[in-house]
């Protein structure tokens, strides 16, 4: 993958309609991006839709792109991210698939091709797998899936209350355990 100055040198030749370096920042990055949408979508065809409209999307959001404000693949994968979850939010909800009883696989799944995430991956899911499972599921649904509090509650046949403190109190543990077992 290019350095990230290369990278915003292209994202700022986009923003001025150069379609080469569009065709350049989709070489660069589509292969990184597909699997965000992969994996809140869960479905080769409608993440590659979204990629596209994702695409369009940063082809005229070049402009806004801010260096000093994050990386760019970091903000071309949350416009990705964020068009997954709209596709997301449009299926109904009776579609296969939107209520998987396999919740604890999802982190398992392998979305990267780049093998230097692999270690972080691994201690991510091993802090995942220390929390108890009313929180992982929580959490999982959330963050791996793009469900609302409602969303999750109403699957896990909780109060909406209960599954927001399941989150937060999740996420904390994880915060603690990651910040730990990096150091």
């Amino acid at each position: 993958m290019p350095e990230v100055a290369e990278l915003e040198k292209l994202l700022q030749k986009v923003a001025l309609a150069d379609q080469q370096a569009f065709r350049d920042f989709y070489d660069a990055t589509a292969a990184h991006l597909f699997p965000v949408a992969l994996r809140i979508l869960r479905e080769q065809g409608r993440a590659a839709d979204c990629l596209q409209d994702a695409f369009v999307k940063i082809w005229l959001k070049a402009g806004e792109y801010q260096a000093g404000r994050g990386a760019p693949m970091a903000w071309a994968a949350a416009i990705v991210r964020y068009q997954a979850i709209d596709e997301l939010r449009r299926l109904p909800k009776d579609q296969p698939g939107w209520e998987d009883e396999n919740w604890e696989q999802w982190g398992e799944q392998e979305f990267t091709a780049d093998p230097r995430m692999a270690s972080e991956k691994q201690l991510l899911l091993d802090c995942l797998e220390r929390l108890p499972s009313d929180q992982r599921q929580a959490i999982s649904q959330a963050f791996y899936r793009a469900a609302s509090y409602d969303e999750v509650a109403r699957f896990a046949g909780e109060a909406l209350g209960t599954v927001k403190s399941w989150i937060r109190r999740g996420l904390l543990s994880l915060r603690d355990c990651l910040h730990h077992e990096s150091e």
